[in-house]
């Protein structure tokens, strides 16, 4: 319980640690490929609004287009870029190539990616590692090329760059939450052991007078013979002895899962045994009880604990089921895992408590419960035995009808 505890918190705190730094380096990323997008297009649409651009020398200022701008107000910077653009007519001839920005780059290959903008029929897009922008112009039409491969090359490694320090947050912060996490469920820990504690330490003390009165209840019983009084206190210890019992095997929980020694044993055989235990009690009060248990089948764990789990689902589905209701205990293959259910007619379980029957001390009807003797601790250890085998225990039927208990090992 304590470790179910401690991974809802870890989970928790480290899934919202990371959603919150995944969301800002997504934010940053995204912030900077709009950035460098926005660059390029300001640029190219200013080479389009100039209808084309020259340096001027580097040293004085040379003349300018009249009525056009400096891309960007910077011609410096792009000094350092590589573009080109062409100019063309209706019938798609070059009137003007302009490659002063690009080194080792021939007029053959401006005129493929002239070619496969034109035949993109877009006004603007990317060729490989190219941005392109088309306008229509008294003459034709212009088409300006960005090249951007520093640029892409600038942004994938951001992006891998992003992911490393996700991964090394990631490590940082599931420690830090483990650590946190340790905090938080010390004060639980040390609270649930020492109940724990009680609860053994009490349920140890309550077995010696549980068993004198017992067995001076049987050496009166002999000596007056029959007696409804001393009947009482019999039943009434027996069902003490059970509580007692069923308080230490609750106590042990956490020991079961840190501890359990698993064999190898015939799990058919452990459950007919276990069912064949009730079968005299079911005929005394008058219940149909049957079984139908698949032969050989084989299971790994612990056996005596099985063999309990059988016993309090048998033991529920007697007291509970109705006058003269049908009792089943099955054993069957579901896949690879063997599956028990037990089914019982009767009251059953309403919806709305079903998942609460497997919490201690838990009863749907009080009255019913003080009849048949029941404290709500069983179906907890059922529960608890389950999950120690790492199987699945559930719960299903129609309330007013019957209801059934299903284990998958």
């Amino acid at each position: 319980m304590l470790n179910r505890l401690k991974v809802k918190i870890i989970v928790v705190v480290l899934g919202t640690l990371l959603i919150v730094f995944a969301a800002v380096l997504l934010v940053l990323n995204i912030s900077v490929y709009q950035t460098s997008d926005k660059r390029v297009d300001d640029f190219m649409t200013s080479v389009v609004e100039n209808d084309g651009f020259r340096f001027p020398p580097r040293v004085g200022s040379g003349p300018r287009r009249s009525g056009g701008r400096d891309p960007l107000g910077n011609q410096e910077m792009m000094r350092a870029g590589r573009f080109f653009y062409a100019k063309v007519d209706g019938d798609g001839d070059i009137l003007e190539l302009n490659l002063e920005m690009m080194f080792d780059f021939s007029k053959d290959d401006a005129q493929g990616f002239i070619a496969s903008a034109s035949d993109s029929r877009r006004t603007k897009g990317n060729i490989e590692n190219y941005s392109f922008l088309t306008a229509e112009k008294p003459y034709g039409r212009i088409l300006v090329f960005a090249e951007r491969s520093i640029e892409i090359s600038l942004l994938e490694q951001l992006t891998v760059t992003s992911l490393m320090a996700a991964g090394i947050a990631g490590l940082v912060l599931a420690c830090l939450s483990v650590f946190f996490a340790n905090r938080m469920v010390a004060p639980v820990k040390t609270a649930f052991d020492k109940q724990r504690r009680f609860i053994a330490d009490a349920s140890h003390e309550l077995k010696t007078p549980l068993t004198i009165i017992s067995a001076n209840a049987d050496v009166l019983q002999n000596e007056i013979g029959e007696n409804q009084r001393l009947e009482h206190i019999k039943a009434q210890s027996d069902r003490m002895t059970r509580l007692v019992r069923d308080l230490l095997t609750l106590a042990k929980t956490e020991e079961w899962q840190a501890n359990l020694i698993r064999s190898e044993f015939n799990l058919s055989n452990a459950i007919l045994n276990t069912a064949l235990e009730f079968e005299s009690l079911a005929f005394e009060e008058g219940k149909r009880y049957s079984y139908d248990i698949n032969e050989d089948v084989t299971y790994i764990g612990d056996e005596n604990q099985i063999k309990q789990l059988a016993g309090i689902l048998i033991d529920n589905a007697v007291r509970y089921s109705d006058a003269n209701g049908q009792i089943k205990v099955s054993l069957f293959k579901d896949g690879v895992r063997p599956r028990i259910s037990v089914f019982n007619t009767g009251i059953g379980i309403s919806g709305e408590e079903r998942d609460k029957v497997f919490e201690r001390f838990y009863r749907c009807d009080e009255s019913r419960s003080r009849e048949t003797g029941g404290y709500g601790v069983g179906l907890s250890v059922a529960k608890a035995i389950t999950e120690s085998h790492k199987g699945r225990i559930a719960v299903s039927g129609e309330y007013g009808k019957f209801i059934q208990f299903d284990v998958t090992l």
